[in-house]
């Protein structure tokens, strides 16, 4: 797969239009959900290294409760990205005229159909016991719309101040606010002010049974990452060309914001089922950290090759993200790929079969992308 590679400044400025290091980094991110995950547990037993086997399996799970892990970056780092498209998507628009009617139906509709989505993979099993009103889908389009609202009717400064205000807001409310049993400031999984609010409010069931990871108010904090994400989209669409300056920037923010995220830590925990602001301000620190090398690599120096096998992937996220949940694709892979894989012998077998996988989605995702069929919601 070849990719257009701009060499002349007008040519950069349209391709900057749309930054292909941020669908290859949406890829990236993406590719361990569909796939990636199990490939490298498969790698790394293949070796026959036990160290190097524990530390994958360990970063490629969610903390239980507090702490950090490298898969608990994977949903932030999405709802950081998304932020990033809304001076593309909204402020530009609003900037040529458009009004603001147009930019919130746009964002309705997307928050509805992303809710919809998500609220299928369960309730198409019309099993009404297994409907979970929570959801990563779900989630995504609440923060998103909240995030839209203050976009369009904010500058980019109120934009970073709502950003922390929201971020401040939840700390106070997971701080301050009492739960019956427990009082305030009790963030346990069953005595923290979310987890109540996730019992009481919205009936159906929850991923966690006590409490649910994308639930109530959890839209605040994410809609704070958005916008986040959102000032990162201004400070890129408004260069001209991508510059090292813009890397510089990125680089600096994200390492400021990882150790503010790790001392924010002593007075308020890391927690990602809480969707905590420490944990929010440390995700977005990485998310920002991860960016600049994208940006360095494909939009500064050009290397756009480095993003093919992650590019077909991040232009049709949501496609593929529903995809794994209606779709067996295992029993597809293991169709073409089985044979070879027990020919190979029962070590590399695992590999085979989780390259298998990936190998099945991703010329299904190739084909759409040459075909220019994308999932837009």
């Amino acid at each position: 797969m070849s990719l257009p590679q701009p060499r002349s400044t007008s040519e950069q400025t349209v391709a900057r239009q749309r930054l292909i290091s941020l669908d290859a980094l949406r890829g990236f991110d993406m590719f361990w959900i569909i796939g990636g995950k199990p490939l490298l547990i498969a790698f790394a037993a293949w070796t026959g290294s036990t160290s190097f086997l524990a530390l994958v399996r360990e970063q490629t799970r969610h903390t239980p409760w507090q702490g950090f892990t490298a898969w608990d970056l994977i949903f932030p780092l999405f709802m950081f990205m998304a932020g990033v498209t809304m001076p593309y998507a909204i402020t530009s628009k609003l900037q040529r005229g458009e009004g603001r009617w147009p930019a919130y139906r746009r964002l309705i509709r997307r928050m509805v159909l992303l809710v919809l989505i998500g609220l299928s993979f369960t309730a198409l099993r019309f099993e009404p016991e297994e409907i979970k009103p929570y959801n990563v889908l779900g989630l995504i389009g609440v923060g998103y719309f909240i995030a839209g609202v203050v976009v369009i009717h904010r500058p980019v400064r109120s934009q970073c101040l709502w950003a922390v205000g929201m971020l401040l807001g939840y700390w106070a409310a997971l701080v301050w606010l009492p739960v019956p049993g427990y009082g305030a400031g009790v963030l346990t999984p069953t005595g923290n002010f979310t987890g109540f609010l996730d019992r009481n409010l919205i009936p159906g069931k929850l991923h966690m049974s006590i409490f649910d990871p994308e639930g109530t108010i959890r839209v605040f904090p994410a809609a704070a990452m958005a916008l986040i994400g959102a000032g990162t989209g201004h400070l890129l669409r408004n260069s001209p060309v991508a510059t090292y300056r813009n890397v510089g920037i990125l680089f600096v923010a994200g390492a400021v914001l990882v150790p503010l995220g790790y001392a924010w830590d002593q007075v308020l925990p890391i927690v990602k089922p809480l969707w905590s602001s420490s944990y929010i301000v440390l995700s977005a620190g990485y998310s920002l950290l991860l960016l600049a090398l994208f940006y360095l690599v494909i939009d500064v120096w050009q290397q756009r090759w480095l993003g093919w096998l992650f590019l077909p992937i991040g232009m049709n996220a949501i496609t593929i993200y529903a995809g794994v949940h209606y779709f067996d694709f295992a029993y597809t892979a293991d169709f073409f790929f089985g044979g070879f894989a027990r020919w190979a012998g029962a070590d590399l077998a695992p590999l085979v079969l989780a390259a298998g996988v990936l190998i099945v989605e991703w010329t299904l995702l190739y084909f759409l992308y040459r075909k220019n069929v994308f999932l837009r919601v």
